[in-house]
């Protein structure tokens, strides 16, 4: 298995125009699906292979996919984040795990239940506990399927310092998406980029319930 993957591997081109955007996808094998991605990588499900995702990084990213790969062994097998399986110069085979983002959740108008917010917060505790510090959690790399949530990106886990970004999003939850969700109402794609990039103008000292509250303001009332 690893040596056919590895083949198929080299058709794929993943650019990194900007650091701060998410890469590009050129070119992967027809039987390959894009399921996502990142700023440093893309990730795709083999057609004939679909308990996996390869997530191949860009040229400029490469020892990313070492430093995650070590990280994934730390963590070990657990509930809450995918399995892993090897890696190549480049890329990470892991289990593909069903489900969606809460950004799409957001857009298609589909609830997000308490239990995700659990779930993230016993898998934080579950990361902590294996030595690792859980940095860089947000809404595309939180997965909802049934009702319950994991995390996949583990990349920035041995970051120092302390990352709000979670306890923001959190915050956010019970403040404000609680009070506003109806069955079937959706948010526009552009409003959630319009908070994303409030918060990022930021550099992480904005707090993104703030933002929340103002977007609630302009665009619910």
């Amino acid at each position: 298995m690893f040596k056919e993957l590895k083949q198929q591997v080299k058709q794929v081109l993943v650019e990194s125009v900007n650091p701060r955007d998410p890469v590009n996808v050129r070119a992967h094998p027809d039987n390959w699906r894009c399921v996502g991605v990142g700023n440093s990588a893309a990730v795709f499900q083999p057609k004939d292979r679909p308990n996996l995702s390869i997530k191949v990084y860009a040229n400029t990213h490469a020892w990313v996919s070492s430093e995650e790969a070590e990280i994934y062994e730390q963590l070990g097998d657990s509930p809450f984040f995918p399995h892993f399986y090897g890696r190549g110069d480049h890329f990470l085979i892991i289990e593909y795990r069903p489900g969606r983002n809460i950004y799409d959740c957001l857009v298609q108008g589909i609830y997000i239940p308490e239990q995700v917010i659990l779930d993230v917060e016993a898998a934080i505790a579950y990361a902590r506990n294996r030595g690792l510090n859980p940095s860089d959690i947000h809404i595309k790399n939180i997965l909802v399927h049934e009702g319950r949530g994991y995390l996949v990106d583990v990349s920035d886990y041995r970051k120092k310092g302390e990352c709000k970004r979670w306890e923001s999003l959190k915050q956010a939850y019970y403040e404000h998406y609680l009070d506003l969700y109806k069955p079937g109402l959706s948010v526009p794609s552009w409003i959630l980029e319009t908070i994303r990039k409030w918060y990022k103008a930021n550099e992480g000292e904005g707090n993104i319930a703030v933002f929340a509250e103002q977007a609630k303001r302009m665009f619910f009332d």
